[in-house]
């Protein structure tokens, strides 16, 4: 941890704050990979349902296709389960951290610091689940299609479709993330430094 001090005030640079959040992603790898994992299965299926309706309206324009009421409500309860699973690891990794949070902020970092630092790591995440999960739902949706329609059925997939649900499931994932690290990152930004300090997992 560097923080530059200016003006009597204690600053992260934001070059800093990015590589200690990467670095804190490689060292708990498997904790990391558990909610990479979890944002990008939820968005995996609401990308296969997207996709699969794109790739029949594509190929069946006459008779046309739309997602079902209850594939939405499917959607909605797979991104509350993501959500919930979200919350439950990050709070096991601030505790996981509690020695670490303290020895930051008794070298100097600032609530808003610690803040910054998860928020930056569930923004990495959520990015990499998001596009992790993208890949996986286009692949089963089209092999699925191919095997109802045939082949020819992924040849009239409009990019610009594509593009477009890349784009929104991405944000959607980091938005998922972000939402989901805030309430466990603000509890670790208001830790007391001697209490954290004394805590062991």
């Amino acid at each position: 941890m560097n923080p530059e001090q200016i003006h009597g005030k204690i600053k992260l640079p934001i070059s800093e704050a990015f590589y200690i959040s990467v670095r804190q992603i490689r060292i708990r790898f498997q904790r990391s990979k558990i909610m990479i994992a979890s944002i990008g299965l939820g968005i995996a299926f609401m990308t296969h349902l997207n996709i699969t309706n794109v790739i029949f309206n594509a190929y069946m324009s006459e008779v046309g296709t739309t997602v079902e009421a209850y594939q939405f409500w499917l959607l909605i309860i797979s991104a509350f389960v993501c959500c919930v699973g979200l919350i439950n690891s990050t709070l096991i990794a601030v505790y996981e951290r509690y020695t670490e949070i303290g020895t930051m902020k008794c070298l100097g970092a600032l609530d808003y610091h610690i803040l910054e630092l998860f928020i930056i790591e569930a923004l990495l995440l959520g990015l990499y689940g998001g596009l992790i999960g993208f890949v996986i739902g286009t692949i089963t949706a089209a092999s699925s299609s191919m095997m109802q329609l045939g082949f020819d059925a992924i040849l009239n997939i409009p990019i610009i479709e594509m593009l477009k649900y890349l784009g929104l499931t991405t944000l959607l994932s980091i938005i998922l993330s972000v939402g989901s690290t805030i309430i466990p990152a603000l509890r670790a930004a208001k830790l007391n430094p001697v209490e954290a300090l004394r805590y062991h997992v």
